[in-house]
């Protein structure tokens, strides 16, 4: 992000990589599958970096509203210098938080969860999907963590 600060310019959106994508063996091949999507259908992207810290979610649901509080005004505080009016996420929880928590403290954004923005792609015809592939006739499911349809109804 701040490499298009520096120039600057916006993009389109802010992919927020969250703890897992950026952490987790096994998740950061989303994250990695993700950009590479991105990258092939010209989306204009950026991340934070180092900049990027934890949203806050673990802290508030273990009680500690304090620390909850700090961690999200510091990246209210990054997200509004640069001015972020567009947040995807890959992370169920850091999509609820961003969502739903951020505006009591000054953090309004729009924020889409990764699988509403590929199906946004697919549905312009940005993505196109060569007939279903080895997944034709087939049902296919994704993790819910509960945020995502149960507190979204995404």
């Amino acid at each position: 992000m701040a490499e298009f600060a520096a120039k600057g310019e916006s993009p389109d959106i802010l992919f927020w990589v969250g703890c897992a994508g950026s952490f987790d063996d096994r998740y950061k091949r989303v994250t990695q599958a993700f950009v590479k999507i991105l990258n092939a259908v010209g989306i204009k992207f950026a991340v934070l970096g180092t900049e990027e810290g934890c949203t806050g979610d673990p802290a508030r649901r273990a009680g500690n509203e304090f620390l909850f509080q700090m961690q999200a005004m510091n990246n209210i505080q990054v997200l509004n210098g640069y001015g972020v009016k567009k947040i995807v996420t890959a992370c169920p929880h850091c999509f609820n938080t961003l969502r739903n928590e951020y505006g009591e403290l000054g953090g309004n954004y729009e924020v889409v969860h990764h699988s509403q923005f590929l199906q946004q792609l697919i549905d312009d015809g940005v993505i196109k999907i060569k007939e279903g592939g080895s997944f034709q006739g087939r049902k296919m499911t994704y993790h819910d963590s509960c945020f995502l349809w149960g507190a979204n109804n995404v």
